[in-house]
């Protein structure tokens, strides 16, 4: 009988100590301290079942094993009922059945009916054995069902074009630009990318007003609809990362992250305007954490070592087939222990693609997506029900900015003061 009280004391401690220190939220360090206070009751229970095997010199030992049989029961039946909403199999899932066996096994071998008999206080015993149990399960369900939706994210990134200059040949616009993302709500996030980028539209003008028939056709190319200008498209000028090696990194309530680009832009561009936007993909830090290994990949590449193209990505990340990408990977560990030994491990994967089309039926672009998968599945495309239930278990956003817009003319023929 000691046994299993021993297999109890142990796991739950193991789970308890962890989320005392390590868990996200206030329900999970207090789940934490419950298994904590349950792993040193089942040790106490433990110690007790020799004696009342024995020659039961404790009076109160009968009791004892009972209310450590019971917390038992108790908590490994919401483990148990954990892992089978979860659906999947962990190397802990063998325990929570086997300690449920036992606690059956242990309550028809005590008697539960002699114990309170033998005891001089049954009453407090019972109440005793009660709210324990009540305590334990409360802060489980808690842990497991808290969530902060009451903080929200809120982000901000910011594009701006500074003051134009031109070299002494008037051949080259030198346009700096300022990018600055900042974390103004009070979750802390982390930053899985980032990505700035620069385009130059070209757009012809005309004199009469165009209708309905070429709005239509505007908008269906993913233009704005304009009366008197013709949109032919949009080239990819430069793009990159906010701020290099970022990915991975975290912002607190309050901190921001900021780069300076200057851009070199030939003057005989047959561009009407220069546009430029940023997005970052993000993850609320109180729902998950992300593993080191984020940082350490280093990133996995579509090409070779001879630049050229290797690996497609998955259809539902690439415009088409061809599109170069980098793919960064790392594991999350839950908000608290109790997923963690109840669910399998989840990874995070986020993907930066650059789309050059093969033919002009689209634009060049680059952007940000991300999953969260189990390994091996990062490439299997989610429903629109998980999408949403990754948003809502792990806080994973994209953020985006609205677009600069300079009239190109006016940035390499400013006006005059």
């Amino acid at each position: 009988m000691a046994a299993g009280l021993l297999l109890t004391a142990f796991v739950l401690g193991k789970i308890g100590e962890k989320d005392v220190s390590e868990a996200l939220t206030f329900g999970g360090r207090l789940a934490g301290a419950t298994f904590v206070f349950s792993a040193a009751v089942e040790l106490i229970a433990a110690i007790a079942a020799f004696d009342y095997l024995g020659k039961r010199r404790w009076i109160y030992s009968g009791a004892a094993v009972l209310i450590g049989v019971l917390i038992a029961l108790a908590l490994n039946t919401l483990l148990l009922y954990l892992q089978i909403t979860a659906g999947e199999i962990t190397g802990h899932a063998w325990i929570w059945p086997t300690v449920l066996l036992w606690s059956f096994w242990a309550l028809w071998k005590l008697n539960p009916r002699q114990v309170w008999r033998q005891s001089p206080h049954p009453k407090r015993v019972a109440t005793g054995a009660v709210v324990a149990a009540l305590v334990s399960v409360g802060n489980l369900v808690y842990s497991r069902v808290y969530t902060p939706y009451a903080t929200f994210v809120s982000m901000d990134i910011v594009v701006k074009f500074g003051k134009p200059q031109l070299n002494t040949e008037h051949t080259v616009l030198y346009l700096p630009m300022n990018v600055t993302a900042k974390n103004n709500g009070r979750v802390p996030l982390y930053i899985l990318g980032t990505l700035y980028e620069v385009y130059g539209r070209s757009a012809n003008f005309t004199e009469k007003a165009r209708g309905m028939t070429e709005w239509k056709g505007d908008i269906l190319a993913g233009h704005d609809a304009e009366r008197n200008a013709e949109i032919r498209g949009r080239e990819l000028i430069s793009f990159g990362a906010i701020t290099k090696g970022d990915g991975g990194s975290w912002l607190d309530p309050g901190d921001s992250l900021a780069e300076d680009k200057i851009l070199s832009i030939p003057t005989n561009s047959q561009f009407d305007s220069i546009e430029g936007s940023a997005q970052t993909m993000v993850m609320r830090k109180d729902r998950a954490t992300l593993s080191s290994d984020y940082l350490a990949s280093g990133g996995t590449e579509s090409w070779d070592d001879q630049l050229a193209h290797s690996e497609n990505a998955p259809e539902w990340v690439a415009i088409e087939p061809g599109d170069e990408y980098l793919r960064y990977q790392g594991r999350l560990y839950y908000s608290n222990e109790i997923l963690n030994v109840t669910h399998r491990p989840r990874y995070v994967t986020l993907w930066w693609v650059t789309h050059k089309p093969s033919d002009r039926k689209s634009e060049e672009d680059t952007y940000l997506t991300a999953t969260i998968s189990l390994k091996g599945e990062e490439g299997r495309e989610l429903s629109a029900g998980d999408t949403d239930e990754i948003s809502e278990s792990y806080g994973l956003l994209q953020i985006s900015t609205g677009e600069a817009r300079e009239s190109f003319e006016a940035l390499v023929n400013p006006p005059t003061e």
